[in-house]
């Protein structure tokens, strides 16, 4: 499959479930709110309002759209915010809906992510049962510092 297929396949997924939450809740999917679903899912992820807004920048979407639009998909879990420390703190957004067992380690120093796959944790997570919920996917991010980080600090101790 193509990287735009992918990227239109991903779409449609997200699309409609953000439709699902907003039926539920008796609102409608704007024009200026689908304009932000779509760049926001063309976006690498993660990304940063920042990014999202530069991209929005042409269809003049307003800032205010923007964040709340955010916040929405938040709400609908469909995005999840990344805190990082990169000299200051610096939220990074990244699409949950249609992943399938995400797991991220994050430098709390420098800010690097890196995603990896554990198949031990992959399994233990997916056998445990909880009451009432069918899983569908996960997230999991650990936070700590990098090899290249705790390097620099053992470096500055000498």
């Amino acid at each position: 499959m193509n990287a735009q297929k992918q990227t239109n396949s991903h779409l449609s997924t997200v699309l409609d479930a953000l439709n699902d939450y907003l039926r539920e809740r008796d609102m409608r999917l704007t024009v200026e709110r689908q304009i932000v679903l779509n760049e926001l899912c063309a976006l690498p992820q993660p990304f940063t309002a920042e990014q999202l807004e530069e991209a929005c920048r042409r269809e003049r979407i307003s800032r205010g759209t923007i964040y709340n639009t955010l916040k929405l998909m938040e709400d609908a879990h469909l995005l999840h915010t990344l805190e990082r420390q990169r000299g200051r703190t610096v939220n990074e957004y990244e699409l949950t809906q249609g992943t399938v067992n995400h797991m991220q380690v994050v430098c709390t120093k420098c800010g690097r992510v890196s995603d990896f796959h554990d198949k031990a944790i992959t399994r233990l997570i997916q056998a445990r049962k909880y009451n009432n919920f069918n899983m569908q996917h996960f997230t999991l991010i650990a936070y700590g510092e990098c090899r290249l980080c705790r390097a620099r600090k053992q470096l500055t101790k000498k």
